[in-house]
């Protein structure tokens, strides 16, 4: 009776896995940018980009899934009380645990996006200073 709620929180763990993977690869990311590994951040944006396909993918299935369970359009925060009484301390701790799990990639990614973002601003601040100086660097004392 209770196969695809059990179901759910199966997928609702994998969702976790591949949030644990994205926060990975944004400390990935902080750490490239600190160490001003261009190349290293280009790996990380592509495995981004990899895995943000598989979400796309896993949002489908989540939506079939809850559409299964006759829970079309339930969010996450209201799953727990859309559960079988049976069933929802199950569903409690799968629903915190994914939350948590999303919270620490939040962070891992606000982490990321802020050194990059500051080290856009100390590139713009360079790029600037250079376009200061004189043709040529030095200026000569011409007056002997």
């Amino acid at each position: 009776m209770y196969e695809a709620y059990r179901e759910y929180f199966g997928f609702m763990d994998q969702l976790g896995q591949l949030l644990e993977q994205l926060t990975e690869l944004e400390k990935a990311k902080a750490a490239a940018v600190r160490h001003d590994d261009l190349l290293g951040v280009d790996e990380c944006m592509k495995k981004e980009q990899a895995l943000s396909l598989t979400l796309r993918t896993m949002d489908k299935k989540r939506d079939a899934l809850l559409a299964g369970m006759g829970l079309k359009n339930v969010a996450l925060s209201g799953f727990e009380m859309q559960c079988p009484e049976e069933i929802r301390k199950e569903a409690r701790e799968a629903c915190e645990l994914l939350r948590s799990r999303y919270m620490l990639y939040r962070s891992a990614s606000d982490v990321a996006r802020t050194t990059l973002e500051c080290n856009l601003h100390q590139i713009e601040r360079m790029m600037a200073d250079e376009s200061e100086r004189p043709v040529g660097g030095a200026i000569a004392d011409i007056r002997a």
